[in-house]
């Protein structure tokens, strides 16, 4: 399993649909934090950075339908804010682009996205953990595209050393989107079948991933070990 930065050109970005060329009018840019892909739309935890103070969340909430317009968005939420640091984290849908559409099918499972992924102005910092015999599909698909890349970085990955080293990326995910929509809280402010919607997959497929996420958290914070047959080998 590898590790992959890229550079490319934020044009390419924009043209894929991923994000809108207005959006640079009055930010400075878009982080993805965390990525689920559904049947036919995409909803992604961003951190975003404005150019100068954010509006209040009254105001943001106000002006909700223009922005859904504005960055042809199906959803927007926002789930924390800092104003010091000028930057709002959201979580928004969007329909997949077909071009993107394609590109996921051809990529397959094998590859997901990583961090950092940040979308700046002109360039685009883009992470994915991908097996080593997948790379050159992925770097054939973004030449077929005529998108110019510049590999960062390239290194195997053999997993982080902390209490969520042990965890998959999409157990990461999914627990850390349960936890900024205060799946946790007392009492809960979302469900599983909401959890279940964004992720696109079932409610007990979320409630499995969750219990295994939880369990790995626990034992690395406590001690102890995780059945042998949950192992993550991969951040698949």
């Amino acid at each position: 399993m590898r590790k992959v930065t890229l550079r490319v050109p934020t044009k390419a970005v924009v043209d894929l649909g991923l994000v809108s060329a207005r959006f640079f009018a009055h930010n400075e840019s878009l982080e993805v934090l965390h990525t689920f892909a559904s049947a036919d739309s995409v909803s992604q935890v961003v951190r975003i950075r404005r150019k100068g103070p954010l509006p209040s969340t009254a105001e943001i909430e106000r002006r909700r339908g223009e922005l859904l317009g504005r960055y042809a968005l199906r959803g927007f939420e926002v789930l924390d804010r800092d104003d010091a640091r000028e930057e709002v984290t959201a979580l928004i849908t969007r329909r997949i682009p077909h071009d993107l559409a394609a590109l996921l099918r051809e990529v397959g499972s094998e590859v997901v996205p990583g961090q950092p992924f940040i979308v700046g102005p002109r360039e685009t910092i883009l992470t994915i953990y991908a097996a080593e015999g997948r790379l050159p599909v992925v770097y054939g698909l973004l030449g077929n595209l005529g998108i110019r890349y510049e590999v960062a970085s390239a290194r195997v990955y053999r997993g982080e050393r902390s209490s969520l080293g042990d965890l998959t990326e999409r157990q990461r995910a999914t627990l850390e989107l349960a936890y900024r929509l205060g799946y946790y809280d007392t009492p809960s402010r979302t469900s599983l079948a909401r959890l279940a919607n964004i992720a696109g997959v079932s409610r007990a497929a979320v409630s499995k991933t969750l219990r295994r996420a939880e369990a790995r958290v626990l034992a690395a914070t406590f001690g102890g070990q995780v059945s042998q047959a949950a192992k993550p080998r991969s951040p698949l």
